[in-house]
């Protein structure tokens, strides 16, 4: 956030000196050009232009550096790495690596010229290509994991796309389409960029929905009123000629070098790229997060008299508690004193048993209503809790058990397992390749969560078998 923050405003700075002092390289005309105000010298300073240079070479380093050590987090969590993620990384390290060689190059780390001469072109190109669809390409990357669930063909499409792009960085470093001359971007590029932005905006505003506010609407008027301004010849004048400082004296096309693979290369980019966008729309949009659930209250925002939401879709009503088996039988009273103190609540008047499965050494349990107006979600504080065990944790609770169930993934191994006419005791079941991701590979750890779902499928079926018969907002027929 601070590389951002120095970067836009050095930036910002940049464009308004350029903007303001339209010819600082003019001959002076008469003796008065010679006497410069105090913001013009200020303005034409070396050292607020030298200043500016170090802050742009800073939060390139800062930048770099986040991607990197991002990547390297990344690596380093629990469970295995997505197609996503391997993707996004992918991604990430093509757009990193050819800025940071211009980062050397301007910094002189590497002292030798002729190894300058040799790696500035390729760096230059390999950077201008990357910044054209690289960072709209990580943020849909990073967005198509939310709704935690891929099909192979989605994996295989998110793959495709990080290898083309990674393809047409290289192919650009390799043979430089411009050779230092001012070409302006291809149709096919210009229109994949802006299809890639509307794409990276529309789904961070679904997957993001408190971004979805009127301040986000009122910028957007102004930037479509820009837009269509543009299709104006008068409007059109006035733009270029504000802009005109900023713009460099463009080249003919047919000064852009050949390439044949080069080119062949960046248009399979452009085409995978915007494949890669409309499926995760797609999937953002079909499979939505079960956090951001539509029909889900905002905490702390729902009135006291509005209906609330059946305790079977709440995730604050089905968190799980697993605890090891140390040859000593634990009681419902005992599991839910140690949530309550990773809760930081009253057992008994905040917490409840929904289930206890001796068998898998499982506690099913939910909190009190309200409660989750103090602060994060219960569930959320839950899953904390369970990554950060504190005192005698570990020796009690097995940490690496999932938090909570998934009812999407419930839902999905319910109904392959009626398909396939197999039962919870009748040997392995043929499940989704997320379980195992979700569940982990801990002994018993597989068949507690399909309890646990066999709980959950069985209410479910129980209260919408009742609907037609009770009040919608009922209370819950217990579950055997």
């Amino acid at each position: 956030v601070g590389s951002m923050a120095i970067w836009w405003a050095a930036g910002i700075v940049i464009v308004a000196i350029r903007l303001i002092d339209e010819d600082p390289q003019g001959l002076p005309m008469d003796g008065n050009d010679l006497e410069l105000s105090l913001p013009f010298r200020i303005m034409r300073s070396p050292r607020l232009h030298a200043g500016l240079s170090v802050a742009h070479t800073l939060s390139c380093v800062g930048l770099f550096s986040s991607i990197i050590l991002l990547c390297m987090a990344m690596a380093m969590m629990k469970g295995f790495v997505t197609a996503c993620e391997f993707s996004l990384c992918c991604v990430a390290l093509g757009f990193a690596l050819p800025h940071a060689a211009v980062a050397c190059r301007r910094l002189r780390c590497v002292a030798s010229n002729e190894v300058l001469e040799v790696v500035s072109p390729a760096a230059e190109a390999g950077a201008l290509e990357a910044a054209a669809l690289g960072p709209q390409l990580c943020v849909i990357l990073a967005l198509a994991d939310s709704p935690d669930h891929a099909y192979p063909w989605q994996k295989v499409v998110y793959i495709l796309s990080a290898a083309a792009c990674i393809a047409s960085i290289v192919a650009c470093g390799r043979t430089p389409a411009k050779g230092g001359a001012a070409l302006p971007p291809e149709t096919g590029e210009f229109v994949t960029c802006l299809a890639l932005d509307a794409a990276a905006s529309v789904a961070l505003v679904m997957c993001f929905p408190h971004l979805n506010t009127w301040h986000l609407w009122a910028l957007l008027v102004p930037f479509l009123g820009a837009l269509g301004a543009l299709l104006f010849e008068d409007w059109r004048e006035i733009i270029v000629e504000l802009l005109d400082p900023l713009l460099v004296i463009r080249s003919d096309t047919d000064k852009a070098l050949p390439g044949k693979w080069r080119d062949r290369l960046r248009r399979l980019c452009w085409a995978t790229a915007l494949i890669c966008a409309a499926v995760a729309l797609w999937d953002i949009v079909l499979h939505p997060m079960q956090d951001s659930d539509p029909d889900m209250p905002e905490f702390g925002e729902r009135a006291d008299d509005a209906p609330a939401l059946p305790d079977i879709w709440d995730q604050n009503s089905m968190m799980l508690l697993r605890y090891h088996d140390n040859g000593e039988a634990r009681e419902e009273r005992e599991l839910l004193a140690l949530a309550a103190e990773a809760l930081e609540v009253d057992a008994a008047s905040d917490l409840a048993v929904q289930r206890l499965l001796p068998d898998h050494r499982l506690l099913l349990f939910k909190v009190a209503n309200g409660e989750h107006r103090r602060g994060l979600p219960a569930h959320i504080r839950w899953k904390l809790a369970l990554q950060e065990p504190k005192g005698a944790w570990p020796a009690v609770v097995d940490t690496s058990f999932p938090s909570t169930l998934n009812v999407t993934l419930c839902l999905q191994t319910h109904a392959i397992m009626e398909a396939s006419g197999q039962q919870q005791e009748a040997g392995e079941p043929v499940l989704p390749p997320e379980f195992d991701r979700v569940v982990g590979d801990a002994p018993g750890a597989r068949g507690a969560y399909l309890a646990g779902c066999g709980w959950w499928t069985h209410l479910l079926d129980t209260y919408y078998g009742q609907e037609n018969s009770t009040h919608a907002h009922s209370p819950l027929p217990v579950a055997p």
